[in-house]
Order: C-alpha cells, then sequence, then structure tokens
C-alpha cells in the first residue's frame, strides 16, 4: 500500500499548478445491478453489484477520477470491496489528441474490459474472458485468466488523430493477472510494456491491436524457483462495427506463459452482437471460446477448452431502470458437461452532473 500511495502522490505532485480552488466541474454516475441463475448444475449465489465513478477537474485539461465497487461474487456469495480506478488524467486535445493516465487505471489491452460494468455489458454474465481462472498448468503457479479484469498501477500515454489511436504503457502486473487495490495478497510488483493502437477507416468501424510482455509471476511465488520470474507474452486484435441499429465485437487473444521447463499456451476470444429492436427493447448474443495447452512433467501434452453461448432480451422499463432475460449454456473447464441455466437481471443507472 505504501508503494501504490506514493506512485500516486509523485503523480499528483507532478502537476503543481492544480489546487483546490481550481476544481469546479465534477461528474457522478452509479450503477446498482443484480442478477440471478434457475436451472444451473453448478451452485451458482446470486450477485449484486454497486459501482460509483467520480471524476473532479483539478485543472485545465487535468482529472483525478476514482472508481470505487462493492460486489457479492456467484461462485461463494461472499461479498467484496475494491477500487478500480484512482488516477490522473490530464488531456490536450487538438489535431493529435494527446492523453496521458498515471495511477491505477483500467488495463490498456482488451476490448472486453470496456464492458466490465452491468449497465454497458449488452448480456447479464460479465464477459468470461475477464474473470474465468485458467487451469493451472505447473503446480505451484498463481491464478491466472486469459485477460484479467486488471486495473494496474502505471503509466500511459494515448495520442489519437481522427481515423487512427495508439497508446504505450507500464504497469505493475501483467494483463493476464488480476491485482488488488484492497486486501493485495502480497503479490510481487512485475513490470510490464504494454503497446497499442487502431485505425478506424470510417465512423463506426475500428480494427485495434495489443501487445504486452513481462512478468506475471514471480519467483517466491512458484514452486520451482531456480527459474527466476515468469513472464507472459500477450498478444490481442479486436474489431467493432457498429451500424443502423447493429453493433457486432469481438476480440481474440494469443498468450504464452513461461513454466519452469516449458511454455503454457491460453488462447481464445469472444463475439457478440447487439440489435436494437426499439427505443426500449434490444436482444443481445456472445460466444466465447478458449483453450489452454502445455505439456506436463510426465511430459504428456494436455489440452483444457471451455466454450459458453448466451442470449439475452432486455427491455428499458425507465431511463435510469433495465431489466434482462438470458438463456446460457456452457461447457468448460471445471464443467465438463453442457450446463444450461436461465438468468434474470436489473439494472439501475444513473448519472449525476
Amino acid at each position: 500500500m505504501r508503494i501504490r500511495a506514493w506512485a500516486i502522490a509523485c503523480a499528483l505532485l507532478a502537476f503543481p499548478r492544480a489546487s483546490a480552488a481550481q476544481v469546479s466541474p465534477f461528474s457522478l454516475d452509479a450503477v446498482v445491478a443484480a442478477d440471478g441463475d434457475s436451472g444451473s448444475q453448478v451452485v451458482r449465489k446470486a450477485t449484486t453489484w454497486i459501482d460509483v465513478f467520480g471524476a473532479a477537474r483539478l485543472a485545465e485539461g487535468l482529472d483525478v477520477r476514482a472508481r470505487p465497487i462493492v460486489y457479492r461474487r456467484s461462485f461463494d456469495g461472499k461479498w467484496q470491496t475494491q477500487i478500480y480506478e484512482l488516477a490522473l488524467r490530464y488531456e490536450r486535445p487538438g489535431q493529435v489528441g494527446i492523453r496521458f493516465d498515471a495511477g491505477q487505471f483500467p488495463s490498456p489491452l482488451g476490448l472486453s474490459l470496456l464492458e466490465n460494468r452491468p449497465d454497458v455489458n449488452p448480456v447479464i454474465s460479465q464477459h468470461s474472458t475477464l474473470y474465468l481462472p485458467v487451469p493451472r498448468f505447473e503446480p505451484g503457479t498463481p491464478m491466472t485468466f486469459l485477460l484479467a479484469a486488471s486495473y494496474p498501477l502505471g503509466a500511459q500515454v494515448t495520442a489519437s488523430g481522427s481515423r487512427w489511436d495508439a497508446r504505450a504503457a507500464v504497469t505493475d502486473s501483467s494483463p493476464v493477472r488480476a491485482r488488488p487495490f484492497i486486501g493485495a495478497n502480497g503479490q510481487p510488483r512485475l513490470a510490464n510494456v504494454i503497446l497499442g493502437g487502431g485505425v478506424t477507416p470510417r465512423a463506426g468501424l475500428r480494427f485495434g491491436a495489443s501487445f504486452a510482455h513481462g512478468g506475471y509471476a514471480g519467483a517466491n511465488e512458484v514452486r520451482d524457483s531456480s527459474s527466476g520470474d515468469r513472464d507472459a507474452t500477450v498478444g490481442q486484435v479486436e474489431g467493432e462495427w457498429a451500424f443502423g441499429y447493429t453493433r457486432i465485437a469481438g476480440e481474440w487473444l494469443w498468450t504464452r506463459r513461461e513454466m519452469a521447463s516449458s511454455d503454457a499456451s491460453v488462447d481464445g476470444g469472444w463475439i457478440e452482437l447487439t440489435q436494437t429492436l426499439s427505443p426500449r427493447i434490444f436482444t443481445a448474443a456472445r460466444y466465447d471460446d478458449q483453450k489452454t495447452e502445455w505439456t506436463m512433467a510426465t511430459g504428456a501434452e494436455r489440452y483444457e477448452g471451455y466454450r459458453r453461448v448466451e442470449a439475452t432480451v432486455g427491455l428499458r422499463l425507465a431511463p435510469t431502470v433495465t431489466v434482462r432475460a438470458s438463456y446460457l449454456t456452457r461447457k468448460g473447464y471445471v464443467v465438463f458437461f453442457w450446463d444450461d441455466q436461465l438468468l434474470a437481471s436489473v439494472v439501475w443507472a444513473r448519472k449525476f452532473k
């Protein structure tokens, strides 16, 4: 916590002209959501999500941003409190716009992270990309994900034009591993470099790609520490196309994670379609696919796969309230059969100015 607090304090001191007297614009929005299921052969608790985001202007182009959340996890029903974002953002508009983030901010890699909130998620379940732990391919390695719902500590610079964008960041954890802001479990801080960019050929159509490399597990966390820290490499492509009342989006990731004697590969991604039928009614569907492959100590090749499909109908009862109903089926790492279930959710979202 001391290292994190010191880094954020340094970022604040980097802008000495900002003062309390200059704070005037302020924005706040809040989301409260709950969902439950029926029919699953796997025990799943009802979830609750309370999410608040606020930003305050410190000076021209300079904001401080924070996003605390409280949620009840579906797999064990335990309540958790976290801070997803606590950072400074400086923006300079122009023909080439520049943005600089410093502190705790959303991972610069991954399209799915942009939907990590119930009001912007078109279906009910959260992205398996972000929350489904992949098999432990080596005894003693920490829990990882295809792409974790990560909000690391670091710094990022983004540049953008009318048809392109590019970014570079240095963070204290790998995109495949989540680092909690509250209740940190002592995982080491391992430097990672992340690069990314995209092109927008026309309005509503964008293609992007990202790359990341750095440590994901420290030598003191693995059973065989003689090989030192373990690195992970991530390559990612994404696309989004919105036209009329239709939106198609998806991404695919290739990841390699070092083991004591070889590498494990965890690849996968998702694609989703959202269709607005009327001002109040919409439908959505998402398909997830993941696979993990590695060589065991015995020399045997191991493969584990995961697939999930969800189809949703949503109704906006009011500008602030949306209800959804879904059919979901999955076959995966833990559930080795197709598990069918029905889900329902209610989401309240409001912006305060």
